[in-house]
């Protein structure tokens, strides 16, 4: 198993010539999401419920939030950046989702049920 781990992250870089450019400390300890957009990385962390927009060249935070409101049971799961907006879906182990809406500013925006 450790064998295909490091062929798995190797072999694109040996073919492709990918490198790593810079890393960066993830501003929490559960990170389940992150997203690309203006001009920022953004991570959801899946215990503490904090979106953080982080600046990709100094690595310092520059935004953050916690998101408000979702439904008990379920778990921050993944992160995505459209326009302007932040899309974070939430999951149980049922099988059913939420998406929520948020700013970059942190602002609630609205929901949808994947049910």
């Amino acid at each position: 198993m450790k064998i295909f781990i490091v062929l798995a992250v190797l072999l694109p870089t040996i073919c492709f010539g990918v490198s790593v450019v810079r890393t960066i400390d993830a501003p929490d300890t559960n990170i389940s999401g992150l997203a690309w957009g203006e001009d920022k990385l953004w991570a959801l962390d899946e215990e503490s419920s904090f979106i953080y927009g982080i600046n990709p060249v100094t690595g310092s935070i520059e935004e953050s939030f916690e998101i408000t409101g979702t439904p008990s049971n379920y778990s921050p799961a993944g992160l995505t950046f459209q326009g302007s907006t932040l899309f974070s879906s939430f999951v149980n182990g049922g099988g059913s989702s939420y998406i929520y809406f948020y700013s970059s500013s942190g602002n609630y925006l609205g929901s949808d049920c994947l049910c």
